[in-house]
This record gives structure tokens, sequence and C-alpha cells, in this order.
């Protein structure tokens, strides 16, 4: 039995080909059968109909699928190797020391967060006003507020870290 998870346009399945004569896609069987007629082309049998698929393995794990003249990029993984990348990116995004900083010149109208207060991705962390403009910044990712570098009512120039957290 292969098991895999494929991403599709930001979106995983998981596929199990049990045999040669069913498939199992996002734990739903489904009779279908596989043959493969080189290294790169396959023909799949599902619903009375054929299917030719021809894959080209463009990275270590993308390939591009075209299927009856449909052209697909696609991520192949083992679930080992997806398991590892998910705790690789949570680990990534949790280890980091995260800067916010200014992404224009402004004054720091409001600050939502206080020094050890948690914060979630997508949160609204402060208001900067730049050209009469009230800029709501919000967060990138998980974390706890560490350093408050500016006070309300301050300018600060582009680029100027106005906060950190981790």
């Amino acid at each position: 039995m292969n098991e895999m998870i494929i991403t599709i346009n930001n979106r995983k399945h998981s596929v199990k080909i049990n045999n040669s004569s069913e498939v199992e896609i996002n734990n739903r069987k489904v009779p279908a059968e596989i043959s493969q007629i080189n290294n790169n082309a396959f023909l799949l049998r599902y619903n009375n109909k054929v299917f030719e698929i021809t894959a080209h393995k463009l990275e270590k794990e993308k390939y591009g699928i075209l299927i009856d003249g449909c052209y697909f990029d696609v991520l192949v993984r083992t679930q080992i190797q997806e398991n590892a990348n998910d705790l690789q990116k949570n680990k990534n995004i949790s280890a980091k020391k995260l800067n916010i900083k200014a992404p224009m010149p402004g004054l720091l109208l409001k600050l939502k967060k206080n020094i050890g207060d948690s914060v979630k991705a997508g949160e609204p962390l402060l208001i900067l006003e730049a050209m009469k403009m009230e800029n709501e910044i919000r967060s990138p990712a998980n974390g706890i507020v560490k350093e408050i570098l500016f006070k309300e009512g301050q300018s600060v120039e582009k680029n100027s870290i106005i906060l950190t957290f981790e």
C-alpha cells in the first residue's frame, strides 16, 4: 500500500493506493484501477472512464501532473514527511523573536497590547497614523509581547521597531 499526502491548490488530500483496483481519498474508498504505462505515465479507470495521467518531477517533492489535458502543480509527501514539515514550520514560527516594524513613518496612536500579553496571528497590535489615515498593524504569528519601544503619541520612522514578541 502506498500512502501519501497530496497538496493541490493549498488543499491537502490523504491518498492511499490499497491495490490496483482500490484507492482511498480522504478516508473514502473509491473503486478505481491504476496501471503504469512507463516511469511517468499512468492510466486511471474510474466510473467506466479512462484518464491518462502524466507526472513530471519538478523539485524534491513537487510534481507537474497532466490529467487529460489539465495541468496541476502538486506537492507529494509521505505522512511522515508531512508531519515533519508541519513540526518544522511550527518550530520556526514559535522559536523566532519577531520585530514589528513601522511600515511607514507616522504617529503611534494606540497600542492594543502590553508587555506579557498573548498575541494570536492576525490580531491587531497597534494603530499607526500616516498621512491622516489610521493603519491597523496586525500580528504575523502567535506569541507573547516581550518589549514595547515606543509610547502612544510618539512619532516613528519607517522600519522603526515598535514592539517585539516571541
